[in-house]
C-alpha cells in the first residue's frame, strides 16, 4: 500500500509538471493572440482532415499493440489484442509524463506483470520494441533525408545542435539496447553495479540473495533474447509497423495543413520536416519535450504555414498530436489499472480461501 501512495504521489506530480509546462508554453507562444483568433481559426479549418490526423495518431499506438502482440506470441504469450492496446496506451501516457519518455517502458512491463506475463518475457518485449522503433525513426529521417536532400538540410540547419543532440541520444539507445538484449555481459554488471549502490545506501539488505533471484531472472530474459534472434522474419514485422508509426505520426502536419486550405507543399517535403523535428525532440529531458517541440515546430514549419497561421498550426498540431491522445490513453489507464486491481484482489481472495 506504501508504495502504491509513493507511485501515485510521484504520477501527480509529472502530471503537474506537465501541466505547468504546457500553461507556460500556451501562454508564452499565443501572447498576443486572442482566443477569439484561435476559434476563428478552427472555424476555419476543415475537420476532415484534422480527423484524419487524429487517425494517425490511434494507428501509432495500434501498430505498438500489434508489435507487442507479436513478440509475445513468438515467446508463447498468447495475449488478447486489446490487451496489448492497453499496454502500448499506457506506455504513451506514461512516456508523455515523464522525462525522455522514460516512464512509459516501466508502467508497460508492470501492468503485463500484473496479467501474470513473465518479466523476462515483458522486458525484452519492450527492449525490442524501443529498439526497432530508434532505428525506425533514424531510418524514416534518412530515406527522407535522402529523398529531400536540400530540404533536410535547411530545416537540420534550422534546429542545428537540439538535432546534433537528438541523433547522439538516438543511436546511442539503440546500441544501448542492442546490446541489453543480447550481451551477456552488459546486463549482469549493470544489475551489479545497481546492487552495489543500493546496499552502500542501505537500499538493499540482502545483497547475495537480491543477486541469486536476478541472475535466474537474467538467465530466462536472455533465452527469451536468443528466441527472438532465432526469428529475423519478426524483426522486419516489428521494423515494417515501427515504420508505419513513424509515418503517421510524421504525416500529422501535412493534414493540418490541408485542413486550413493549404496545398501548394507537397507530403514528402512536411513529412522530411517532421522527421528531422521528431529526431531532434524525441530525448528532450522534459515530460512530452513539452515546450521545446512547439519552439522546434515553429523555427521549421515557418517553411509552409504563413506568419500570421502558423502558431494556430502549431497549436492544432499539439493538440492532435499530443494532448486528446493524452487524455485518451489516460483513460485507458485508469480502466486498466482498475481491471488489474480487481483481478489481483480476487486472486488475493481465492489464495486466502485454499489456505
Amino acid at each position: 500500500m506504501h508504495d502504491q501512495s509513493i507511485k501515485a504521489r510521484k504520477q501527480i506530480i509529472s502530471i503537474l509538471i506537465l501541466l505547468v509546462l504546457i500553461v507556460i508554453t500556451i501562454l508564452y507562444y499565443l501572447k498576443g493572440y486572442t482566443l477569439q483568433d484561435l476559434q476563428n481559426a478552427l472555424a476555419n479549418a476543415n475537420f476532415a482532415y484534422l480527423f484524419g490526423g487524429f487517425c494517425m495518431i490511434i494507428i501509432f499506438v495500434i501498430c505498438e499493440a500489434i508489435n507487442i502482440y507479436l513478440i509475445l506470441k513468438t515467446l508463447n504469450h498468447k495475449i488478447p489484442f486489446f490487451r496489448c492496446f492497453e499496454y502500448s496506451s499506457i506506455g504513451f501516457y506514461f512516456s508523455s509524463i515523464t522525462p525522455s519518455a522514460s516512464g512509459g517502458q516501466p508502467a508497460q512491463i508492470y501492468y503485463m506483470k500484473q496479467d501474470k506475463i513473465p518479466m523476462a518475457a515483458s522486458s525484452i518485449t519492450i527492449f525490442f520494441i524501443v529498439y526497432v522503433y530508434q532505428i525506425a525513426m533514424i531510418l524514416i529521417g534518412f530515406i527522407m533525408t535522402l529523398l529531400r536532400f536540400s530540404e533536410a538540410l535547411y530545416f537540420i540547419s534550422k534546429l542545428r545542435y537540439l538535432f546534433i543532440y537528438g541523433m547522439i541520444m538516438n543511436t546511442g539507445a539503440i546500441f544501448i539496447f542492442f546490446s541489453l538484449m543480447y550481451s551477456k555481459k552488459l546486463a549482469p554488471s549493470i544489475v551489479a553495479f545497481i546492487l552495489k549502490a543500493g546496499n552502500k545506501l542501505r537500499l538493499v539488505k540482502n545483497i547475495d540473495e537480491t543477486k541469486n533471484r536476478f541472475d535466474k531472472s537474467l538467465v530466462s530474459y536472455h533465452e527469451k533474447a536468443m528466441i527472438l534472434k532465432t526469428h529475423p522474419l519478426l524483426f522486419l514485422k516489428i521494423l515494417l509497423f515501427s515504420i508505419i508509426q513513424m509515418l503517421a505520426l510524421n504525416s500529422i502536419p501535412y493534414l493540418v495543413y490541408c485542413s486550413m486550405g493549404y496545398r501548394t507543399k507537397g507530403i514528402l517535403d512536411m513529412i522530411t520536416c517532421q522527421s528531422i523535428l521528431t529526431i531532434s525532440v524525441s530525448a528532450v529531458p522534459l515530460p512530452g519535450a513539452e515546450g521545446v517541440t512547439q519552439g522546434g515546430f515553429l523555427q521549421v514549419f515557418n517553411a509552409f504555414f504563413p506568419s500570421d497561421m502558423l502558431t494556430y498550426a502549431m497549436l492544432i498540431n499539439r493538440v492532435i498530436s499530443f494532448y486528446l491522445p493524452l487524455l485518451l490513453s489516460f483513460i485507458f489507464y485508469i480502466f486498466t489499472h482498475i481491471r488489474t486491481t480487481k483481478q489481483s484482489i480476487r486472486g488475493d481472495f481465492l489464495e486466502g480461501k485454499q489456505n
